[in-house]
């Protein structure tokens, strides 16, 4: 869990085949921790195939773990090939848009719900439903009776899934500790612009020159739009026509630990924009209902900021920070070098009009 999220706050459970190894964390830092003999296929076992005996022994293994409901209204993390099969039961069944099962979160109670109704089918119902394979049919139900009764006990704010596993945290366990503390979003995306991208403006010179926009963002976001800008140049070789699909569901799509549901869309979003998508394709907004209101006016802002940066600057290092964005007075203004015919265009006013609408205030350049 914490080599896609370092600072992860909550309880991490791994329902294998033989335990259920359960640790605090507490902002990456571990905690208690606990190995209970409560994995599927040993519930099966010993309870005979009887999911009311093995209530029972899950009930009698539960109790005397009273650090669990210290971790009350804190992320539970699910790890494990069970807990995959419960997230891609409740893909199909909700029609979620977006089929990454890493940081897939759904709220409490519906996992509460979700858990119960699994823990009571029968071999054939499973077999039939979309993403359980029939070799877990048989044990899955013991698999959905544990994590309900866990999540039961414990209350957490919701319940996150985990795409990764144990190969994951061997591998983060044997890196040098200078890489362990690198973000492992950041690295990924500077990664994917040194390899798929041109010889192009940089992540952090577009960020410096569109900051006068986000004065009263958070942390977290300001991480993302770093992240945009990196990859803002990740389309450059597709063909024109299908440009903004192609690079937004590669965003979307994008194999990279640390990024949550709502990262994953508005950073894609941005991107789309940036390549100048204005038709909302089916792809597109099956996913865009994901976003509030909030989260939608951020990602067009940065993705118009990004069109821009690169329409000025023909996307050559260096030429950007000849130009400059600034708020001033209720006014957004963008100041050229007095030989600003270099910069200005049609394409140029037009998208600084857009980018200044959005903004709400009233446009110059000067």
């Amino acid at each position: 869990i914490i080599s896609g999220l370092p600072d992860a706050d909550g309880t991490v459970g791994e329902l294998g085949g033989g335990s259920l190894d359960l640790v605090a964390l507490s902002r990456g830092e571990f905690g208690p921790s606990a190995t209970l003999p409560l994995g599927h296929l040993r519930l099966s076992e010993e309870s005979d195939g009887d999911v009311d005996k093995a209530d029972k022994i899950i009930a009698r293994h539960l109790t005397d773990l009273g650090w669990l409901e210290d971790m009350a209204g804190h992320d539970f993390f699910a790890v494990g090939g069970a807990c995959r099969a419960i997230a891609r039961i409740s893909i199909g069944q909700s029609e979620y848009p977006l089929r990454v099962l890493d940081n897939y979160t759904i709220d409490v109670d519906t996992a509460i719900e979700l858990t119960h109704v699994i823990s009571r089918l029968g071999t054939e119902s499973l077999a039939q439903l979309d993403g359980v394979a029939r070799r877990r049919a048989d044990t899955l139900p013991f698999a959905a009776l544990a994590m309900c009764r866990l999540l039961e006990k414990i209350r957490p704010r919701a319940l996150v899934f985990s795409g990764y596993s144990m190969r994951e945290g061997k591998l983060y366990e044997m890196l040098p500790e200078p890489l362990k503390r690198q973000d492992p979003l950041i690295t990924a995306c500077e990664e994917f612009a040194r390899r798929g991208g041109r010889f192009t403006i940089h992540g952090d010179e577009t960020m410096e020159w569109m900051e006068p926009l986000f004065t009263k963002e958070t942390p977290h976001d300001r991480r993302l739009r770093l992240a945009a800008s990196l990859l803002s140049d990740i389309g450059w070789n597709e063909h024109p026509d299908y440009r903004a699909l192609h690079a937004f569901l590669r965003v979307l799509r994008f194999p990279v630990a640390g990024l949550s549901h709502r990262d994953r869309i508005l950073l894609a979003v941005a991107t789309y924009i940036r390549y100048n998508g204005s038709r909302w394709e089916e792809e597109v907004a099956s996913v865009r209902r994901l976003l509030v209101e909030e989260d939608e006016h951020y990602a067009t802002l940065v993705g118009l900021s990004l069109r821009l940066a690169h329409v000025l600057s023909g996307g050559v290092p260096g030429l950007l920070s000849r130009t400059k964005l600034k708020l001033v007075k209720g006014r957004l203004v963008l100041k050229l070098t007095p030989n600003q015919d270099l910069f200005t265009s049609d394409a140029v006013e037009r998208l600084f009009r857009s980018l200044a609408q959005t903004v709400g205030v009233p446009g110059e350049i000067t």
